[in-house]
């Protein structure tokens, strides 16, 4: 109550939370698919994939998708009917067959909320687990929220529902950590399990396993204790950039600022033109942040044991009058996960950093009803709806099939629904046959040989598959058993 009441006089008074913090260009690199440099990268992380724990944040219901059920339980793509969590799992199985040493298996953990947790776990157990061992999967409950708070005062509302309950709000991701360290995964991981990395992922972004190796490489490679996974971003673009701040005598911390933030802190800090593009790359320096996060498990495990793993809270209030005296409606305290840099200390503070990937190839989620996907649309940004959740994981395999050398055709943009997507062709590639993009020109021998037409739909499951020639016009479903 005390913080709130702190955050609601700050947020009234209108400071500045980033103020005596200068922006700097954070430690990292953007890579390119097919590029020499990724190809160098990729395969140190590749060794690395076999010590990895998974972080799975799944607490929200598809309500903005118009759907009535958990996110994790919808189809990724209409080939296969592969649901969500079946991909994520079969792409750890896939990691720890390949990569993991013998009788190692890796750990998935994953955050429901009250609104999610019984149906995840029914649906885990209604799929035998979809391969894994039941023990392999921790599920942390997330709690039901804080208080929400009526006024600058943070005076508590009862709810309308049940006059003897506060009513409450969520808190937000950022509570993720808390609960590994409260449930003692994380921990478990590190000194029982052997695991060297957590990786942090979101419950319907299909393309999100795409970058981990080379991901990995760079953690690698730089030494980072926290590594954010990115994309190129446009300068002023509506999406939070990753930026290394600096005060005084050598403090730093690289941190996503949202966008609102990060042009006039620019501005104010010696850059007279704020947030430009590079003319060299077409992008802002501050790559774009999509909350996949990936950490070194023994200075993640020390922060969590100082901190309990909780987050710093921010307050967002909507004022209704130009006094902010009055809210339009109750707000609440609330935390993000991808703040993290902020609780670390000493030497682990600049040891974080970011990959930057095209977002062609890691990051397209589905979040988004028809009706409001096709007004982001209109808008030139993502619609985020399934339909194109759906075309960008073909889209993606498909890259990386002609980044090889392969001849994949382009089929035509189609409109459904008011929906624009590139429809195919469909390429379904299992975690079994290839799970990371280096694994392809392990797959396919003979890449120039290899034609698919822009009509066909194309499934491949099996690690004991090679593709030495092929000619498709039309559909092809190879699965080969162990």
């Amino acid at each position: 109550m005390a913080n709130a009441r702190e955050l609601l006089g700050r947020s009234r008074r209108g400071e500045n939370p980033l103020e005596g913090w200068a922006p700097e260009v954070p430690r990292g690199e953007a890579f390119e698919v097919g590029s020499a440099r990724w190809d160098a990268v990729e395969p140190r992380g590749r060794s690395l994939l076999g010590k990895c724990g998974f972080v799975l944040v799944a607490g929200g219901l598809g309500e903005r998708l118009g759907y009535g059920d958990i996110k994790i339980g919808l189809p990724t793509e209409l080939a296969t009917g592969t649901v969500y969590i079946r991909y994520y799992i079969e792409t750890i199985l896939a990691y720890q067959a390949k990569y993991a040493p013998v009788g190692i298996k890796l750990p998935l953990c994953i955050m429901t909320s009250g609104d999610t947790n019984a149906r995840t776990v029914a649906l885990l157990k209604a799929n035998g687990y979809f391969g894994m061992d039941p023990d392999q999967i921790s599920i942390v409950q997330q709690g039901e929220g804080v208080p929400a708070l009526a006024d600058n005062a943070a005076s508590l509302v009862l709810d309308p529902e049940n006059p003897h309950r506060i009513l409450a709000k969520p808190h937000g991701h950022g509570d993720v950590h808390a609960l590994l360290y409260s449930h003692g995964v994380a921990r478990r991981w590190l000194s029982d399990v052997g695991m060297e990395y957590a990786v942090f992922f979101q419950d319907t972004n299909g393309l999100a396993f795409h970058c981990l190796p080379l991901a990995l490489g760079v953690s690698d490679e730089l030494g980072l204790a926290m590594n954010s996974i990115a994309t190129p971003r446009k300068a002023k673009q509506a999406i939070g950039g990753i930026v290394m701040l600096v005060k005084g005598e050598g403090e730093e911390r690289t941190i996503n600022v949202e966008y609102n933030q990060l042009d006039p802190l620019l501005r104010a800090t010696g850059h007279p033109d704020g947030d430009v593009n590079d003319p060299d790359t077409g992008f802002s320096a501050f790559p774009g942040n999509i909350n996949q996060l990936l950490f070194k498990l023994e200075p993640y495990v020390a922060a969590l044991d100082r901190t309990r793993g909780a987050m710093p809270e921010f307050v967002n209030p909507k004022y209704a009058d130009a006094d902010k005296t009055v809210f339009k409606k109750p707000t609440r305290l609330e935390c993000m996960m991808q703040d993290f840099p902020t609780v670390l200390e000493g030497a682990d503070a600049s040891r974080v950093g970011f990959t930057s990937i095209p977002a062609a190839v890691c990051f397209s989620p589905v979040k988004n009803a028809v009706v409001d996907g096709v007004a982001l649309q209109a808008r030139g940004t993502h619609p985020g709806v399934a339909a194109t959740g759906e075309a960008d994981q073909h889209c993606a395999v498909r890259l990386f099939l002609r980044s090889v050398g392969c001849t994949v055709e382009e089929a035509a943009p189609a409109t459904f629904g008011g929906i624009t997507a590139v429809p195919g062709p469909e390429v379904v590639l299992k975690p079994s046959f290839v799970s990371c993009p280096s694994e392809y020109r392990e797959k396919f021998l003979n890449p120039s040989s290899v034609k698919i037409s822009a009509r066909s739909s194309l499934v491949v499951e099996g690690s004991g598959v090679t593709v030495e020639s092929l000619d498709l016009d039309g559909a092809l479903v190879v699965k080969c058993e162990d």
